[in-house]
């Protein structure tokens, strides 16, 4: 956690959500977005898929807005618990961010990356083998 967020925290100035944090990390978001255009373009270019996934949706969001109805006492009674939780869990995601720098950046970036690290090696391996079937030959 940067210098900034510790001392907005101990002035009590705001807040830290660990779940909000990880959504806002680059891997996170941009894989959510891809996502979301992958979902709204298929549901574009098939219309009977558009009307099972727009009945879903509503599904989904009439039982999210129960399952938060019938939570609330529940999450009301354990408020301290989850403050604890949260805490130490915004503290393990200070630590990976800090060990794992790949977490910054956007899937896009992080597959090319990925791309040219494993491709030459391969593409040498490949060279290597046919040279020594060429020997054999």
């Amino acid at each position: 956690m940067t210098v900034k967020k510790t001392q907005a925290l101990q002035d009590g100035s705001a807040k830290e959500n660990v779940l909000q944090r990880v959504l806002q990390l680059p891997v996170v978001s941009s894989t959510c977005e891809t996502l979301q255009r992958k979902y709204s373009s298929t549901k574009e270019s098939h219309p009977l898929m558009a009307s099972v996934c727009e009945v879903y949706e509503r599904g989904v969001q009439g039982a999210g807005a129960l399952a938060m109805w019938g939570m609330e006492p529940v999450v009301r009674r354990l408020e301290p618990q989850f403050t604890v939780a949260n805490n130490l869990a915004c503290r393990g995601l200070d630590h990976l961010e800090e060990k794992i720098p790949a977490l910054q950046y956007p899937v896009d970036k992080l597959a090319s990356e990925l791309k040219d690290t494993i491709s030459c090696p391969l593409q040498s391996a490949k060279s290597t083998i046919g040279s020594s079937v060429d020997k054999i030959i």
